[in-house]
This record gives structure tokens, sequence and C-alpha cells, in this order.
């Protein structure tokens, strides 16, 4: 059973669709999708969402199955994600570059602007979209969210409780009454606390403090006890306070910083031993009550694998796999029982479908396809391809082919994933490297030594690893490619996002003759600018972190010049297009527009695309359809497709 206007849609599509169907224009891959954030109330009754048309985008809430009881336009502004607090209220967390000062720091600054996240609340009683902490006493700076310790009901009503910065640059955990506005300090002040588990009845019940001349880690009960539940040594302050356990007056601990991740739940009580959750498990993400915000599961790596505490989740979530045979599925939203559930599907012939699958009737009704102009024969294949690194390092790879062409001699393009610790590429429909494949292209997306999914050991390999064997991961995936005869070695161009943009880069100034061409979006030019302003010093655990992550103890480091593009482009062996964003606050523009300078003073081949008011993730549509045309003709131009 189909939405109507999605089934209106859909027969307008089948018949004025042409009889021999071409690739769909660039677009239609570029588009922001037509549906993003689908959540379902607690109840199941309700959802809300937000659709994309073009710049504009609208929020929707209504009864599931009924009719709508809100419809709000957004604008364009950059809604990052949507939360109920009960059956009432939407929250709608959107963030906007927010620049300081006049603009005279150092160039290479990271302090003269950032992203910062606004929330408003959607009240169903009233009708009204008001904004958080827009208030005359306000002292919210940029009445902006630090972070969300999520909703409460107390005493009948709804709260939600936030951090946020003041204006005197300290730091307050706030009480938000979502029916009013109004909200109360929690506690003021605070410095080197910065995690905080809200019980049921709104107070706290734990929170966390790292020391940073000790680099101790520490988690209190209470909102002022002294009593330490658990003091753990933490130089990169990889120990974490995930939230709630599965029951009150628990807490779930993640620790990071060994050869072996784990996840402990412990007791807040004076002397209570610890649970280990999830042994051996690799967990992708940690599933929470709506209602209650307490654990009720968690998903392994693969998206696919639930683990439920409560035998009849079990039962619910494996009953929603079997009904979609041959697809992924992703599992947006959920209510408290499991009884209505919000999948999206996609695979060998689906760019991406939403459903609402509903156990007590045992359907499953579509919502919309998130990419509507992309049909089931446009979609390429996606697989993993398993290789081997020079040194022996079991490698995998996501593998996408054009649709409807035989895998043999295809011109490839690699599309490394940023980070570059702790992501990676997974199966499934990725815009990007679909839009390349239905052009004629293979395309493969590394994971690389460092990437997430691989167990701790594997991260770990990564480490010290930038610009080294990172970069010769990529290019050993091409090799193993070619002699089982699917690309042809001579016909690849790197293209890549961020770290991605980075070893755009570096694959052809610190490596040569691999590529044909190279596409850096928002790619880092200069690696001792980024260890210059994380703090080199290694007095906090960015600066630590940068140490083992470069493998230098400072800036200052030679072996940082080695590893930046940015100083030789003298040894350009491929054109390249540089493309990024004018208000990235992750990797400032200045490393696109001096790397552009270099290369050509240095004669070179190069072109930059400034993106105006783009951000680092290519959040808005406009922008993200101007990069994927630009990289497509790059490619087509140096390394066209027969």
């Amino acid at each position: 059973m189909r939405a109507l206007f999605c089934l209106v849609t859909g027969l307008l599509a089948l018949a004025m669709a042409p009889q021999a169907r071409s690739a769909p224009p660039l677009e239609a891959y570029g588009k922001l999708p037509a549906l993003e954030m689908v959540r379902l109330s607690p109840s199941g009754d309700k959802i809300a969402f937000v659709a994309v048309d073009g710049e504009t985008r609208r929020l929707f809430i209504r009864k599931v199955g009924g009719d709508a009881l809100l419809v709000n336009t957004v604008g364009s502004g950059k809604v990052r994600d949507l939360e109920w607090a009960g059956d009432d209220y939407v929250l709608i967390k959107a963030s906007a570059t927010v620049k300081f000062g006049n603009g005279a720091l150092d160039k290479w600054s990271y302090t003269t602007r950032a992203e910062l996240t606004v929330v408003f609340i959607a009240n169903l009683k009233t009708q009204t979209i008001t904004k958080m902490f827009n208030h005359k006493e306000l002292e919210v700076a940029y009445a902006a969210v630090d972070a969300d310790y999520g909703a409460r009901l107390i005493d009948g009503r709804w709260y939600e409780f936030v951090s946020s910065f003041t204006n005197n640059h300290g730091e307050n955990v706030y009480k938000v009454d979502l029916e009013t506005g109004k909200y109360s300090i929690l506690t003021s002040g605070v410095g080197e606390e910065f995690g905080f588990v809200v019980s049921a009845d709104g107070a706290i019940a734990a929170r966390t403090q790292y020391d940073f001349i000790t680099r101790t880690w520490r988690l209190y009960t209470g909102l002022r006890g002294k009593e330490v539940a658990i003091s753990r040594v933490s130089p990169l302050e990889t120990v974490g306070l995930v939230g709630s356990g599965r029951t009150p007056g628990t807490v779930l601990v993640s620790d990071t910083d060994t050869q072996n991740d784990f996840v402990d739940e412990y007791p807040i009580a004076a002397g209570a031993a610890p649970t280990r959750l999830f042994e051996g498990k690799r967990i992708e993400a940690f599933l929470r009550d709506p209602t209650s915000g307490l654990l009720i599961g968690a998903l392994e790596v693969d998206g696919q694998t639930g683990i439920f505490f409560d035998p009849q989740l079990q039962r619910r979530f494996e009953a929603v796999k079997k009904a979609f045979p041959g697809y992924r599925i992703s599992l947006e939203s959920w209510s408290t029982d499991l009884g209505r559930l919000v999948v999206k599907t996609d695979g060998a012939d689906d760019s991406g479908t939403y459903w609402i699958v509903d156990m007590s009737t045992g359907k499953a009704d579509e919502l919309t396809a998130a990419y509507p102009a992309i049909g089931p024969k446009d979609v390429g294949p996606t697989r993993l391809f398993a290789y081997e690194a020079a040194d022996g390092l079991p490698l995998e790879g996501v593998l996408t082919l054009p649709p409807g062409r035989p895998a043999k001699a295809l011109p490839l393009v690699v599309m490394p994933h940023g980070g570059p610790i702790g992501l990676r590429d997974k199966v499934g429909f990725d815009w990007w490297a679909q839009a390349f494949a239905s052009r004629g292209y293979a395309v493969l997306q590394p994971n690389y030594r460092g990437s997430s999914g691989y167990g701790a050991s594997f991260r770990e390999k990564g480490m010290g690893e930038w610009g080294r064997r990172m970069l010769t991961d990529m290019s050993d995936g091409v090799q193993a490619l070619a002699r089982v005869g699917i690309v042809d070695k001579d016909r690849v161009c790197i293209v890549g996002g961020s770290y991605g943009g980075y070893a755009a880069l570096a694959s052809v100034t610190l490596q040569s003759g691999l590529y044909r061409c190279a596409v850096s979006v928002a790619g880092v030019s200069d690696v001792r600018a980024i260890m210059a302003s994380d703090g080199d010093n290694g007095d906090y655990p960015s600066g630590r972190y940068d140490q083992k992550l470069f493998g230098v103890k400072s800036a200052s480091d030679g072996a940082l010049e080695r590893i930046s593009p940015l100083l030789h482009p003298d040894q350009a062996s491929a054109p390249i297009l540089l493309i990024h964003g004018k208000d990235d606050t992750v990797v400032p523009f200045v490393h696109s527009l001096t790397m552009n300078d270099a290369l050509t003073k240095a004669g070179k081949t190069s072109q930059l695309i400034a993106l105006d008011s783009e951000d680092h993730f290519l959040s808005r549509e406009v922008t993200r359809i101007q990069t994927l045309e630009a990289s497509v003709n790059w490619v087509e131009k140096y390394n066209p497709a027969p």
C-alpha cells in the first residue's frame, strides 16, 4: 500500500517514461533526499519528517495513515535531526554557521567561525513553533545548544535537558519547559565536567569530569557528590559516558583506549560491580526506548544484526528483516514497543525507500523514495571487494559497478572516505558513487587501515599512517581490481572529501603516475596547520591524539612537511580540481585556496571552485549538485569512459 501522493507520482512517471531509458541527469543524484529524518512518536501514532524540494525544506507532522497535524516551511535552514518528546512535541535541531569577531585572526585559525546548533519546539497542542532560549532574559550565547541529554516527563509536563555556552563563556545545563519555553538552570559553571545523565525525575544522576593534568577520566554520582564511581587514566580521552543503561540508576560507559573496545553498564550505587555488555560484538549504534531513554539493544556494524534484551523486541526486529528479502534495511525510528517502525531499504534495484512497518497488521506501507528520479534499472550493483595491502594486511572496499555493463576493464574512480580514523564505507546506495557508476565508471571506496568496523587492532594500525600506508592501501586496491580484470589500471582517477580530499591531493603529489586526475572536496592540504590548530604540545587530548595520528611530536616536525601536499605542488602528476565551502568550520577554506595558488605558481593544471554559504558537509542542494557535476565533468575530461 502506498501513500496517495507517491502512487500518483509513480503513475505519472510510468506514463511519461520513454521506451529506451538513458541514465538520469546528474542532478537526480546530487539532489538532497526527498525525505529526511523520518521519526515516529513514542506511541507510534504520529510521524514527523522533513520533505526536501530544492532549497526549500518543509516539516510535516501527521497521524500515521491520517491527516496532517502541522506543516511548516523550514526554508533553507540546515535541519540536522528531529526528536519527539511524548506525542505532543517535536524538537527540530538545526545548525548555522556563525562568524566570530572581525575575522582578523590567523587565516588558518579554526576559531573565527563555528557551526552552532539551535533547537525549535513544535507544539502540536498550540500549533506553534518557537525557538528554544528565545526570551528577553537570554543569557545563552547565540541561543545555541551544545549537548542534549533528552526529554523527561515530570509531574505531567515535558522538559528537555540541554547544555549551552553562556555569554560569559561558561556552560550551564538547563531544564526547558516544552509547553512554555521557559527554562531554569540545573547546574551552572560547567568546566571540566562535560557529560551528564539525567534521571527520570529530572535530577543529575551522574556526571563526568576529565583532569587534564593527571589525564584521568572520572564518573561521579549525583550533581554535587564527590563519590567516584569510576576513575580511569585516559591520555586520549577515549573513555566516554554513553547515557543511561538498561534500568534506572545505571549508566553506560564505553572504552576505546585498549586493543579491545568494550561497553560496561555501571550501577551508580556505591560499591556495585559493572556488567559488560555486547561482549565480542562490534557495535554500530545503541538503541533506546523513545520515552524513557533506557537502553533496549544495539546494532552491530553491518547494520543488519540487532541485539535486543527483550525477546519480543528481538522477534519483531527479525520479522522486519524477513519482510524485505534481498535488501539492506536501515532502522530509522520505532515506537516504544517496536509495534511500529520506520525502515529504509536499498539494494540492487532500490535507491532508497522509506517504509512504515505495522506489527499489528503485518503490513509495510511505502512512504516515498529517497531518490525518486533514479529508477530500479539505474542502480549500480554494490558489493564488498576483498584484497591485501602490500604488507599483507587484509583489506576490503565497497565496489560499485555501472548498471547493465559487464565488469571488465572498466575505468575506475577511487573514492576514499573521510575521517580518517573511525569511519568506513558500507555496502548500500551512495549518491556520489552511483553518479559515477551511471556514467560508466567502477567506483572503489577502500576501507583502509584505521577504518571503523574491523576492530580496535585494525583501527590502531592506522595510527601514524596518515599520508603513508593509508595511501598505499588505496592504490593496492586498484592493483587488485586490475589483476582480476575488473578495471583498467591505466584509467584511474581519485575523488574524495575531507580526509578523502587530502588523499586525492596526496595521491598525485606524494605518489606519482597512479592516477590520471584528482578531485579534492574540502581536503586538507597542510597537515602542519591541522596539528598546530589542535595544540601540538600534548597538553590536551586533541594534541596527544594528533601526535599519535601523524606519528610526530610537534607541528614543526619535518615529517609533516613530507606528507603535506601544499609543500609539494611541483610534484603534481595529474590535473587537480579543488572544491571547498567558504563556511567550512572543519577544514578551513584556506587549505584549498593556498593549494590552488601553489599549483598555479608551479605551472600545474588545477582549478578551484569556491562554494558560497556551504559548510564541510555539502548541506545545501544547489552546492551539492554543483560539486557533483564539477567532479564528474573533471573525471570525464581527463579519464573519459567509453
